[in-house]
């Protein structure tokens, strides 16, 4: 892929520990882990009515250069896109260390 397809910029976010609150539970909050230019590939949108309730989803792969970085990123992480937050479903190489492509879910309530 041509550097020219990468025209969005993601922030690859990851959950991080900050420190425990008064029951000594932990305390966590998203942080960047990665900021990366990216193609984006939109599926189409689906609709389920669910106890009565209408929720929306949309379905996105990013892909991003392969570096010591983004090959590290999981569906713990999530992406940052747009103005929302994107669930990341599945993280999977693209050829031989050279890209890697980020599927992931927004959903609306």
């Amino acid at each position: 892929m041509t550097s020219g397809r990468r025209k969005h910029l993601i922030r690859i976010e990851r959950e991080t520990e900050t420190g425990r609150d008064s029951l000594n539970a932990p305390v966590v909050e998203w942080s960047l882990f990665a900021e990366r230019w990216a193609s984006a590939h939109f599926g189409a949108g689906r609709e389920q009515r669910e106890a009565a309730q209408l929720n929306a989803t949309q379905a996105a792969s990013f892909e991003v250069l392969h570096d010591p970085d983004t090959a590290g990123i999981t569906a713990k992480d999530r992406v940052v896109f747009d103005g929302a937050v994107w669930e990341i479903k599945s993280v999977a190489p693209l050829g031989f260390n050279e890209e890697v492509k980020i599927n992931a879910v927004r959903a609306s309530a």
